[in-house]
C-alpha cells in the first residue's frame, strides 16, 4: 500500500528529507516520521533512480507536489540540468507508523 493513503501532513525538508504523520497499524493514531531520501534515491544521468543514493548532491530546485518529487538533476557529464519527476508512492511505505523504503 502506498504511504500517502495512510499518512497526512506530507512535507519535504531541505530538498531531501520526507516527513509525514503516519498511521500506526490498528488505525486511528498518527505519529511523526522522517525518511532521508538520499538513502534510497539517486541520480543516474539526470533521472531519479530507486536503490541508488545521494541524489541531492547533484540536484537543484527540488520540491514535492502531492507525492511526486520534482527537480533538476545534473546529467552524467555535468553539462546540463534535466527536469526529473518520481512518484514516491512507488517505493515508500508506511510500516506501522514509520516511513520506509521498499524495494
Amino acid at each position: 500500500m502506498s504511504f500517502s493513503q495512510t499518512s497526512k501532513d506530507i512535507q519535504l525538508h531541505d530538498g531531501k528529507t520526507l516527513s509525514a504523520h503516519c498511521e500506526v497499524a490498528g488505525g486511528g493514531n498518527f505519529v511523526p516520521s522522517r525518511l532521508d531520501l538520499d538513502t534510497c534515491l539517486g541520480n543516474i544521468d539526470g533521472h531519479f533512480r530507486w536503490g541508488e543514493k545521494n541524489f541531492s548532491q547533484s540536484a537543484r530546485s527540488v520540491k514535492l507536489q502531492g507525492v511526486e518529487l520534482k527537480g533538476d538533476l545534473h546529467s552524467a557529464d555535468g553539462k546540463e540540468w534535466k527536469h526529473a519527476t518520481v512518484d514516491l508512492d512507488q517505493h515508500i511505505a508506511n510500516i506501522d507508523g514509520q516511513l520506509k523504503y521498499k524495494k
